[in-house]
């Protein structure tokens, strides 16, 4: 069904947020129809081909990449968890019932993967109590998550019975922020309910110094007195039980009735046992079913009604995620444990990002005077903030660049001499609807001290993923995508003082159509998004992007006469270039191929004045296939475009996000994180643009955790890590670390 439909019922039943998460697929958000006056809209993807998951917060979609034959069946689970961690996304179970157990009900190879941040324990179109069972099993092993609910509905005609809020995930937030409910979802802080009118409650335990809420851990000594609380309302005759480990299979510690009064507090003592214990909240009672078997309704459907009302009792209302207990850290004991980690020192060091905190998504710039520019998002306290430092200066301080704003987010830096500019994406006070601006701050002095921030963009709708370069002249091109009402994301640019009003680059030959009114499906709306930017010593500027617009159903569902549409989209990369001098555009061009989804492009000029392109690429499959990085170039950056040659070998891994910069000897280098390490991390891969053509020295950067994200110029390489991190669960520790790659510097 279409995003006006799921959108349109989660208002009616008064949610505060709404993730839309469909099979291995990004796109819903690049929909116009993707928008929301009276309720937070959150990133969200169900992925992988087996098992599923859904994963919140994530910037793009999850590529699960193919099998390595003789590895255990979690591999491509595991690196496509810790991908979502590289982009400080939350990573939960689906339906674990099918996907992470066998057919006797225990748990298999995929159950062992670590870093989950939560379990679906009751997903409406399956069987709650296998999840439920499940997820006791994981605490048990020391795994240690919050609990999620899902509609899994595909289907506007059972919504009477399913859809979205039934069942009703909650999360105890900071605010009604993107990140706050991330954050909260990944501490556990989640509770689910039946609807808007099952019971509701929580829990908590204290103590001298002590006051943990679901979701939390408790570290004290062994033998250390907690109370534990909890405060539910429901219906009369509603049972509230709250269970101690293991679970259900020893009777509750205490199992109480909601009488007329439609409330219950109650306390219990409990103490720090010398093995990890965890304590949780569920009630039952009269309601509808807790489960919809959709296959029994479409066979029966008079049977699976009369077969309902008979079995209203006893059903699940409401489930609070566990509160754990122990005398130390707890880590995951599972079958076949995780290769050890084989990173060696790098010699890297930290440029921005705390221990504790998520930082990513960096770029850097070099200055003309080596001067070293580094940009990146940090994460804390359920918010996102833009860090500048200068990173040639050992003394130097992290800057917070966007101020008050919890929802700054993608900086990007470009430099000359003194001059530096960043830019970045800011939803601050703008997510309901989701009307993020593109805002920038310019240093004169190279980097001390901070002029007031500009609004470059500011649409009646969204504008996102700035990109940004810098001329001899110290002219200024920014662009960016942006979308408006009724309109496709497209992308757009200007030349700081000099243009009077921002250019649409992509608009031009786009074939768009709102929806018909039988099928919401069927409006088309082709997208241009991820720009970047680059700028020749001549004063060339050029700007490339993914775009979807000929594929044959872009976005997000079929429609009446298509199916159900296609996934991935036919995304190929397109590119305009501006002479110097000029005010116009070079006509349109396009690298990739119809018969593969070729996507986050950069693009650089080298000394020659070629221009030269990179993406990733995977043939038109959702899952299960690798990335390989491609390159192609043009002697003058509008004709002659070369065939795209391989950079990376897809039979060996995934490689993606590629960022191309240039080195200290002038020729042009092209990083990316690469999933091939024989321990399963996320490295960066390098390779140096050949004397003659084409690409050589590829080779993988053995740094210890794992790496994703990476930017470069001037001969260094930035890019997330969590090297620094102490536990394989719930440790967002992330930094930025800059690495020479060239000697001389």
């Amino acid at each position: 069904m279409s995003i006006t439909d799921q959108i349109g019922i989660a208002q009616l039943r008064a949610l505060n947020f709404l993730p839309l998460t469909d099979h291995r697929t990004y796109d819903q958000h690049y929909d116009p129809l993707w928008r929301s006056d009276s309720l937070l809209l959150i990133p969200g993807e169900e992925a992988n081909g087996a098992p599923h998951a859904t994963v919140h917060g994530a910037v793009d979609t999850v590529v699960q990449g193919a099998d390595v034959a003789g590895a255990p069946a979690r591999r491509s689970l595991q690196q496509s968890i810790w991908d979502a961690h590289l982009q400080d996304a939350v990573w939960i179970t689906a339906h674990p019932d099918d996907g992470e157990v066998d057919e006797q009900g225990q748990p298999n190879d995929f159950a062992d993967a670590v870093g989950i941040d939560a379990v679906e324990v009751w997903n409406k179109a399956s069987n709650a109590e296998i999840e439920i069972d499940y997820a006791e099993n994981r605490w048990n092993a020391g795994f240690r998550f919050g609990v999620a609910g899902a509609s899994d509905n595909h289907f506007k005609e059972l919504w009477l019975l399913a859809g979205p809020g039934q069942p009703r995930s909650g999360v105890l937030a900071a605010a009604l922020t993107e990140r706050a409910i991330v954050a909260g979802l990944r501490a556990g802080r989640s509770r689910v309910r039946a609807d808007e009118r099952g019971a509701s409650g929580t829990m908590t335990l204290s103590a001298d110094g002590i006051a943990a809420q679901p979701g939390d851990e408790v570290v004290a000594s062994v033998g250390t007195a907690l109370t534990l609380q909890y405060d539910v309302s429901g219906n009369p005759g509603d049972v509230v039980r709250v269970f101690r480990s293991p679970g259900r299979s020893q009777a509750a510690v205490s199992t109480q009735t909601i009488g007329f009064s439609g409330q219950l507090q109650m306390s219990l003592p409990v103490s720090v046992e010398s093995q990890p214990t965890w304590y949780r909240l569920e009630v039952r009672g009269l309601g509808a079913p807790q489960t919809v078997d959709y296959a029994a309704l479409a066979d029966d459907p008079l049977g699976f009604v009369l077969g309902g009302a008979l079995s209203l009792t006893g059903q699940l209302r409401l489930m609070v995620s566990p509160i754990f207990v122990s005398s130390g850290p707890v880590e995951p004991q599972v079958a076949t444990p995780l290769p050890a980690d084989t990173g060696v020192d790098d010699s890297a060091v930290a440029a921005l990002g705390s221990i504790g905190q998520f930082s990513g998504f960096a770029d850097i710039a070099v200055s003309d005077q080596n001067k070293l520019h580094v940009v990146a998002e940090a994460h804390d306290a359920g918010r996102s903030r833009v860090l500048y430092r200068r990173a040639d200066d050992a003394a130097a301080a992290a800057v917070v660049l966007s101020g008050d704003s919890v929802a700054a987010r993608f900086p990007r830096v470009a430099a000359l001499g003194d001059m530096v500019y960043v830019v970045w994406q800011d939803s601050d006070g703008r997510e309901i609807p989701q009307r993020p601006r593109i805002l920038m701050r310019q240093s004169l002095d190279g980097g001390r001290q901070w002029q007031a921030v500009q609004t470059i963009a500011e649409p009646d709708g969204r504008a996102e993923h700035p990109a940004i370069a810098v001329d001899r002249q110290g002219r200024v091109m920014v662009a960016w995508q942006q979308i408006t009402p009724d309109q496709p994301f497209d992308i757009y640019a200007q030349l700081l003082g000099v243009d009077t009003a921002p250019i649409n680059l992509s608009g031009e030959g786009k074939s768009i159509a709102a929806a018909n009114p039988l099928d919401t499906r069927s409006a088309r709306y082709p997208a241009s998004v991820w720009p970047t930017v680059a700028v020749a010593a001549d004063g060339r500027f050029a700007i490339a992007w993914q775009d979807n617009r000929d594929d044959p159903d872009p976005l997000w569902t079929g429609q009446s006469g298509s199916g159900e549409g296609t996934n991935p989209d036919d995304w190929q990369i397109r590119l305009r270039q501006r002479a110097a001098g000029a005010t116009d555009w070079s006509a349109l061009i396009t690298l990739g191929a119809a018969d593969r989804a070729d996507r986050h492009p950069d693009v650089a000029y080298d000394p020659a004045g070629k221009l030269v392109a990179v993406w990733d690429s995977k043939v038109l499959s959702a899952a299960g296939v690798n990335l390989a990085v491609l390159s192609s170039e043009s002697l003058d950056g509008v004709t002659g475009w070369s065939e795209p040659v391989a950079i990376t070998d897809e039979g060996l891994g995934s490689s993606q996000n590629p960022r191309i910069g240039t080195g200290l000897d002038g020729r042009l280098r092209v990083a990316w994180a690469d999933s091939r390490s024989a321990d399963w991390r996320w490295r960066i891969g390098t390779a140096r643009q050949s004397v003659d053509a084409g690409w050589s020295g590829a080779e993988l950067l053995l740094s210890k955790g794992n790496n994703g994200w990476p930017a470069l110029d001037g001969g260094v390489l930035v890019f997330a890590s969590t090297r620094n991190a102490v536990r394989l669960q719930r440790d967002p520790t992330q930094q930025i670390m800059a690495l020479t790659l060239e000697a001389g510097r």
